[in-house]
């Protein structure tokens, strides 16, 4: 011991000795593992506040020193979470003065002391205590003496909150002469707690020093043992997530998590050779803040899985890592591109040395072996077509290393293609956002704004895009982007296109800044005709579905001059759908029934009908017999009539659909306006003799009506559609 150790032993022993000092011990639990949240016990001495005291993680030992005679006060003041919390608060002289649940009442005073302590003080407590030499079911502890003690008390137990001596559990062995003692007959991979006391005299030991905690070896396999470790970048624990650890398709451990802090956690897992190892992830809060890594016996990454999947989700689960072979898994697994039918897959190698891999996909949650197999893939990326709308898919990926030596299967990744969008009058443009680093948008995003509202706020979440995202857009639409800046801006930017898939707009990040904003892109303006036609109003397409279960993938596309503007199917739970659209005069207009070989294709159905609710198509299903396609309808040659239909320049219903209110404007006078509903009833008349108007319709009912303005001679009979 050094003359500095020496000297402060002297001073702590003078001092207690001739003050009668001595300290009370807390003992502070929680049974979830992140902390008191906001809880701690205050501790009062003669009326003065000596400190604050809590448990940082799932135990905490502290003391806090009293003179005889002294009055001590310990009081609890709540937090959240108080169920979790259990102390213990032992005198100076080894008593338990209270052991417990938190109160259930706020600020509680607990317990008041008048302090008695020992009535010498000829040892102080040991320190340094240590566990060395761990095997499979021995451990050497030692400890460190503090003055001139020679006589130890030894106290051990398995780790749990019951494992202090005073609870007078465990195992004991009092007046050992020699400060290291060889623990054996434990058991394999078992956490335990061991303390010591000094034995001062006859009748005086020193208080507790410990718990030590200390886990014991796990029994190899043959081929060792594996080890997972678990990370969390925020330093919170996992929040409730958990992994469940599965050897030859038995849970062998169902709850492996960090508690509290930053990790790493590490776990080992004993591997035989041929065990398949399988590492489930189940989320909970704040998952993408979670992470773990597989090392083989020999200390080499196999697995590594970051929060690779969009934002907000966790890291990958692991499956069929087989034990004891040298060819690593690919990591990293990723789709982008992805569109209704489409899907561009990406991995990046093991680092064994593999050139070839093994790919398998089908629907979300198929089992492996039953999916579609592609097999040596000379290239890290695959792309998918043919793909349902709207539809998970899972892919797991293979390294092949050598003609006897392949990986295990890294995935599932899980993604979804974009589901069938509705469009306008227009049909369909498309963003394309990418990212130059090929880490996505670092929190930068775009709004998508038609006529000036916010319809979509999207971001590339990572890797390098494009990512492809619709925005429906009718007839002299007006559509902004606006990007918002996150973290390395210059490496983004963004393409806007067209329903013809012409490029109309296209932003990229520079010096430090994020793309330019767009403004003013307007709904069938770009295609370059010179003139515009004009509307002929809503016409309206009923789809129905007798069993009320959807489609199943099945969809109708309308093309309106040859060019597809509308892709249209029916999920499970509606019988009828009716969507509206807008037509231009002279507009030829074709519906094709695209069918996906599911059964009840008889079941399904849709009608077509024009600006006036005359029906213009009707088809249903048939026997066997998906409903048949509708060719060549030509558009607004059923207003033929003595009546004028007026051109909406002059006219103009909005907004359209409508939710409480609906204004009329017009360059004349406006005579009379008549609403009806889908039965043909008359629901709202009014003679406003004036140019403008504005009606309530708050009160109707959520549908579709046909509005008719007449002023003079001349008419316009419009379909409006009321959502609230």
């Amino acid at each position: 011991m050094t003359l500095k150790n020496l000297l402060l032993v002297f001073i702590i022993f003078y001092f207690n000795s001739f003050n009668a000092q001595c300290y009370y011990q807390l003992h502070m639990y929680d049974s979830y593992g992140d902390g008191w949240n906001g809880a701690f016990l205050e501790v009062t001495r003669n009326g003065v506040h000596v400190g604050d005291f809590d448990c940082d993680a799932s135990y905490t030992l502290d003391s806090v020193y009293s003179f005889a005679g002294a009055t001590m006060d310990f009081i609890f003041h709540s937090g959240n979470w108080d169920s979790e919390i259990t102390f213990a608060i032992l005198s100076p002289i080894g008593d338990t003065l209270i052991y417990g649940p938190a109160p259930s009442d706020l600020d509680n005073l607990i317990h008041t002391s008048n302090s008695t302590c020992p009535s010498t003080v000829s040892c102080l407590n040991p320190f340094s205590l240590n566990a060395s030499g761990l095997t499979t079911n021995s451990a050497n502890l030692s400890w460190v003496p503090s003055a001139t003690d020679t006589i130890w008390n030894l106290h051990w137990d398995t780790s749990h909150i019951n494992s202090h001596p005073v609870n007078g559990l465990g195992n004991s062995i009092n007046g050992l002469n020699s400060n290291n003692y060889s623990l054996t007959g434990l058991s394999p991979y078992t956490t335990y707690d061991f303390y010591v006391q000094a034995v001062c005299g006859p009748n005086s030991n020193s208080i507790w020093s410990g718990p030590f905690t200390f886990t014991t070896l796990i029994v190899p396999g043959t081929c060792g043992a594996f080890m997972v470790e678990l990370y969390d970048s925020y330093g919170d624990g996992w929040n409730g997530g958990y992994l469940e650890i599965i050897l030859n398709g038995t849970i062998i451990d169902s709850n492996v998590t960090i508690q509290n802090g930053f990790g790493p956690e590490s776990i080992p897992i004993p591997i035989d050779s041929g065990d398949v190892l399988d590492v489930v992830y189940h989320p909970d809060q704040w998952p993408e803040e979670n992470s773990y890594t597989i090392y083989d016996q020999s200390g080499n990454i196999i697995v590594n899985q970051n929060n690779v999947q969009p934002m907000n989700n966790g890291p990958l689960s692991t499956y069929g890592v087989q034990a004891c072979v040298s060819c690593s898994s690919p990591i990293s697994l990723y789709a982008s591109g992805i569109s209704t039918n489409n899907a561009d897959l990406s991995w990046v190698s093991g680092g064994s040395g593999g050139n070839s891999w093994n790919l398998e996909w089908g629907i979300s949650g198929f089992s492996p072996s039953l999916g579609t197999m592609v097999s040596n893939l000379n290239s890290n990326t695959y792309s998918m077509n043919s793909l349902s709308p709207g539809t998970a898919y899972d892919f797991y990926v293979q390294e092949v290393c050598g003609a006897n030596d392949i990986s295990s299967w890294s995935g599932p990744y899980t993604f979804t293609t974009n589901a069938l969008t509705i469009a306008g009058s227009c049909g369909i443009f498309q963003i394309a956002l990418v990212d130059s680093y090929g880490d996505g948008w670092n929190g930068g995003y775009v709004d998508i704004e038609v006529n000036y509202s916010i319809t979509q706020t999207i971001a590339l979440q990572t890797g390098f895009g494009p990512e492809y995202f619709d925005i429906s857009v009718d007839s002299g639409d007006v559509i902004n982007v606006i990007y918002s800046p996150g973290n390395w801006d210059d490496e983004n930017s963004y393409e806007v296109y067209n329903e013809l898939g012409v490029m109309i707009a296209s932003e990229a990040g520079s010096n430090g800044n994020g793309p330019s904003d767009t403004y003013g892109l307007i709904g069938c303006q770009s295609t370059g005709s010179g003139t515009v036609n004009a509307p002929c109003g809503w016409f309206i397409l009923e789809t129905y579905d007798s069993l009320a279960d959807g489609w199943n993938g099945s969809y109708i596309s309308i093309s309106l001059n040859g060019i597809s503007t509308h892709n249209l199917t029916m999920y499970s739970g509606s019988t009828t759908q009716i969507v509206p659209f807008m037509v231009d005069s002279n507009t030829i207009i074709d519906i094709s029934y695209h069918e996906n070989g599911a059964n009840n294709q008889e079941q399904n159905g849709y009608k077509l009908m024009d600006n006036l609710g005359n029906i213009v198509a009707y088809e249903l299903g048939s026997v066997n017999n998906a409903p048949s396609n509708t060719n060549g309808i030509s558009v607004c040659q059923s207003t033929a009539n003595s009546t004028e239909i007026i051109n909406f320049n002059e006219i103009l219903i909005y907004p359209n659909p409508a939710n409480n209110l609906v204004k009329i404007t017009s360059q004349k006078l406006i005579s009379k306006i008549t609403i009806t509903n889908i039965l043909g009833e008359v629901v709202f008349e009014k003679y406003p003799n004036q140019a403008f108007t504005a009606i309530d319709v708050s009160s109707f009912s959520s549908n579709l009506y046909t509005v008719k303005v007449i002023h003079g001679k001349s008419q316009i009979i419009e379909k409006l559609l009321i959502q609230h």
